[in-house]
């Protein structure tokens, strides 16, 4: 019998409808909708080499077009900008961006990867002081792919003792330089990270393990960066997350983790947690930050989850519970909500939103 050709390329991806309503009080009720589209193609012209592509179509609609400017103007940072609003009205906005667009080869101890890519470097799930490349928010939960780099990336693996990993954002701005690299192996049943190089205008040397005390999982992250342009004139910034999970029999998951930003500020900082131009170096404007997450598997299609941040700085307490239901094999619905709280001397609702999401995956 004749052996069926290898498939050289798939395409897959999902269609998210978001609704969310915005709240302080009752006379201040804002509507927004989103419809967000994603394809992911890859090609496999022969064995050692693979191409990447993948879009994202959002549709906008609602009054978060005039009252967000940001929204109008969005544009990615890579070298060339691959986004374009192919509708742009007062109520209505399409756009597309192409946020992976790379080509791979691999060999028995070599890969090189070379275009727009995700570098991800970090080993937490909430702050991430090691991925230097491309920084997240949490907050930000309706891209859980991620933002991406145009960068070259070399990695070196030898067997399972360790993998060197190298990697060059590419870019005309000197002050957008990334370049560095990082070394990762196992000692001590701990999965170990060293890394180095330049961070734009910084020196920057970090440091990571994930590993686990009895039944409990920890993971730690250290970052320091320093302007090596005045390097005795300035004092740096530290950054550092450390976290702890336990997954109990009963489906009950707890995670707790604390992060450090010796560049925070210690008072009134608070409403730039959800508008803050997000860096590595500024994770959280806040310099200290206390996480926590409970989760609760109700059965094999249900999840509740409950996550809590907590810093003095102004009081600021940032809720979001989730409701997630598993509607068969290419869908899933989620209720989420975000509300933040906090002021100088008391507990202010600063904002509220409640968020209806449908999603089918193909």
């Amino acid at each position: 019998m004749a052996q069926a050709e290898e498939k050289k390329w798939e395409l897959n991806g999902y269609v998210k409808g978001l609704q969310a309503t915005s709240f302080t009080d009752l006379d201040s009720i804002t509507t927004n909708s989103l419809l967000h589209n994603r394809l992911n193609f890859r090609w496999y012209p022969s064995d050692s080499w693979k191409v990447g592509i993948e879009v994202r179509n959002r549709l906008f609609v609602g009054d978060q077009i005039t009252a967000n400017p940001l929204l109008t103007g969005i544009e990615d940072d890579g070298i060339i900008d691959l986004s374009a609003n192919i509708v742009e009205k007062k109520d209505v906005l399409l756009n597309t961006t192409l946020d992976r667009f790379w080509a791979q080869w691999q060999g028995t101890s070599w890969q090189v990867t070379l275009g727009r890519q995700r570098v991800n470097w970090g080993v937490d799930r909430i702050f991430n002081p090691n991925d230097i490349f491309n920084a997240y928010s949490f907050i930000d939960f309706d891209y859980e792919e991620r933002p991406g780099s145009d960068a070259l990336r070399v990695q070196y693996f030898k067997d399972t003792d360790y993998t060197l990993d190298m990697a060059v954002k590419i870019t005309d701005d000197p002050d957008e330089l990334i370049a560095a690299a990082l070394y990762k192996f196992n000692k001590w049943n701990y999965d170990i990270q060293l890394l180095g190089g330049v961070y734009k205008r910084d020196i920057v040397a970090g440091a990571g393990w994930a590993g686990s005390i009895k039944n409990a999982g920890l993971k730690t992250e250290l970052t320091y960066f320093r302007n090596y342009q005045n390097f005795a004139g300035d004092p740096g910034t530290f950054i550092s997350s450390v976290s702890v999970d336990y997954a109990l029999p009963n489906s009950l998951y707890l995670y707790g983790a604390y992060f450090y930003n010796s560049s925070g500020a210690n008072q009134n900082a608070i409403e730039n947690l959800v508008s803050i131009n997000l860096d590595v170096k500024n994770l959280s404007p806040f310099t200290h930050n206390f996480f926590a997450q409970l989760s609760y598997e109700f059965s094999a299609i249900t999840n509740l989850a409950m996550n809590i941040l907590y810093s003095p700085t102004d009081n600021a307490v940032f809720i979001n519970p989730s409701l997630n239901i598993l509607m068969g094999e290419q869908f899933d619905l989620s209720i989420i909500s975000q509300s933040l709280f906090g002021n100088t001397n008391n507990y202010d609702l600063l904002f509220n939103t409640i968020y209806t999401r449908l999603k089918w995956n193909f």
